[in-house]
């Protein structure tokens, strides 16, 4: 509702040529699926074993944890994200979020839930798991200080800037999004066997990920 109410004051505002900043930052939200890290596995792995809506929940966790970024980033507080002691406590705080995912992806037995009864109750752990992966990763507030730099620089119109920033975070929304839909597609062929050697991929890749945080964060 947010982005609708904006992106119509900005239509009302604004001439054709402008209406580039829309596209252009939704373009950039979509080139955002070249990045795979920790947040893409987990995106597919709840999908996978869980459903379409637990991997809409982890995608919701992750854009929202995006919009903190942007937020932070436009009230002037990157300064802060960006000092070095303060990214050292959030690479350790990411870290040991990922090594412990990790490890609990490495132990735990996959099972396909074909018809899904999980209580509301569980799908905000979907939500808080999207949400912490990406936000206590400090090279994500890294990317979106680039881009709010980038757009800064770009667009001297406050609102344009604003539509800009809604854009991309639509662009990354859609391609998270079209990830779950596109592993529910892809559930019918995957088996518990392979399930679980995937569950085991993405445990090793976790506790990797997890440990080149610390190290460039150290």
């Amino acid at each position: 509702m947010l982005f609708l109410y904006c992106f119509d004051i900005y239509l009302n505002r604004n001439s054709i040529g402008d209406y580039m900043s829309f596209i252009e930052g939704f373009f950039i939200g979509l080139t955002m699926v070249i990045f795979v890290g920790p947040v893409f596995f987990i995106l597919l792995n709840s999908s996978f074993q869980y459903g379409v809506k637990a991997g809409v929940f982890v995608a919701l966790g992750i854009i929202v944890s995006d919009i903190s970024c942007v937020v932070l980033c436009y009230y002037g507080l990157s300064t802060f994200i960006t000092a070095t002691q303060n990214q050292f406590w959030i690479g350790v705080i990411g870290s040991s979020i990922l090594f412990g995912l990790g490890l609990s992806y490495l132990f735990k037995k996959a099972k396909i839930e074909y018809n899904s009864s999980i209580i509301s109750k569980t799908w905000s752990a979907f939500f808080i798991k999207g949400f912490s992966v990406n936000f206590f990763n400090p090279f994500v507030f890294v990317v979106w200080i680039g881009v709010f730099t980038y757009g800064e620089q770009k667009y001297d119109d406050k609102m344009t800037m604003v539509v800009f920033l809604l854009a991309i975070l639509l662009g990354i929304l859609t391609t998270d999004l079209l990830k779950v839909f596109l592993s529910d597609k892809l559930k019918k062929f995957i088996s518990e066997y392979r399930l679980q050697v995937f569950f085991r991929i993405t445990g090793i890749l976790l506790v990797l990920f997890s440990f080149r945080l610390l190290y460039l964060v150290w």
